[in-house]
C-alpha cells in the first residue's frame, strides 16, 4: 500500500502522489521545491489554484473565513519576489488556471505585476474580488494585466440584503458599479454568491439579476462554519436537504 505521508522525491510512486502528497511537500520543502511530477499524471492533473494572495481587505464580511479582518497587508503575505517564485513552482506542475484571490487581491499594490508574471509564464489568471475597489481605472488596469475573468462577490438580489451581509452600506451599489466597468472593457464576468437563509428565498431574484448584468455564470457557495462563519452558523447554515434543493433550482433556471 502506498504511504500517502511519503514526501522523498525519489520514491518511485512519485507521479502518481495525491493532493495530500503535494500538500506535506510543501510542508516539508516549500513552495519553491514543489515537483511538478506529483501532477504529470491525469488522475491527480491539478487543474484550478486559488490562491489567498492577501489577509488584507476593506470589508468585515459575516461569514468571513477569518476571525480577525486585516485592513492592510500582513507580515504573512508574501512578497513579490516569492510570489514570482510560487508562480515559476506552480508552473512546473502543469498548467492549472489560477485565481487571485483574498482577503481583497487589489488591496496587494502588486496584484498586476503578479498578475502579468503568471500570464507571460502561460497561465490563465483569475481575479476574485468584492467589487467595491473597482472604478474605472482599477478595471483598465485589471484588463491590461491580462486577467481572462473577474469573479465579483454579490450576496444578496437587493442592496439591504447584500450591505448587511458584506457589513458595508453602499457595498452592493459598488459592486455592481465595479462589474459594470469591467464588463463594459470586455471582461469575462461571472457572479460569486454565499446562499444562506438571509438570501436563500432570493433565489429567482439573484439568478434575474446575473442575467440583467450578462453575467458569464453564477457560482454557488456554501457557508462554511470557520473564522467568523462560526458565530452565525445556527443561524444562518442551511440544512443539506435545503442545499441541495437550492443547487437543483439553479439547474432547473439555466435550463
Amino acid at each position: 500500500m502506498k504511504n500517502t505521508h511519503d514526501t522523498n522525491l525519489n520514491t518511485p510512486n512519485m507521479k502518481e502522489g495525491t493532493i495530500k502528497d503535494v500538500y506535506s511537500h510543501i510542508k516539508d520543502h516549500g513552495h519553491a521545491k514543489v515537483s511538478h511530477q506529483y501532477m504529470r499524471n491525469v488522475k491527480n492533473q491539478l487543474r484550478l489554484v486559488f490562491w489567498e494572495t492577501t489577509a488584507g481587505c476593506n470589508l468585515e464580511c459575516i461569514h468571513c473565513r477569518r476571525l480577525d479582518v486585516s485592513t492592510q497587508l500582513t507580515k504573512d503575505d508574501m512578497t513579490t519576489e516569492e510570489s514570482y517564485e510560487f508562480i515559476d513552482a506552480l508552473v512546473e506542475t502543469g498548467n492549472p488556471i489560477l485565481v487571485l484571490s483574498g482577503g481583497e487581491p487589489l488591496f496587494r499594490p502588486d496584484i498586476f505585476d503578479i498578475a502579468k508574471y503568471a500570464v507571460n509564464k502561460g497561465l490563465t489568471v483569475a481575479l476574485a474580488t468584492n467589487g467595491t475597489l473597482v472604478d474605472e481605472a482599477m478595471a483598465k488596469k485589471i484588463v491590461d494585466a491580462g486577467v481572462s475573468r473577474v469573479s465579483i462577490s454579490i450576496d444578496g438580489a437587493d442592496a439591504e440584503t447584500h450591505d448587511n451581509f458584506r457589513k458595508l452600506k453602499g457595498s452592493f451599489e459598488r459592486a455592481i458599479e465595479g462589474f459594470n466597468h469591467l464588463k463594459k472593457l470586455g471582461m469575462s464576468m461571472q457572479i460569486n454568491c454565499t446562499i444562506a437563509k438571509h438570501n436563500s428565498h432570493q433565489l429567482h431574484d439573484l439568478y434575474n439579476l446575473a442575467l440583467n448584468l450578462s453575467a458569464e455564470a453564477i457560482h454557488i457557495f456554501m457557508l462554511v462554519p470557520v473564522g467568523c462563519g462560526v458565530e452565525i452558523a445556527d443561524d444562518q447554515m442551511l440544512e443539506p436537504e435545503r442545499y441541495e434543493y437550492i443547487l437543483n433550482e439553479f439547474y432547473d433556471l439555466s435550463k
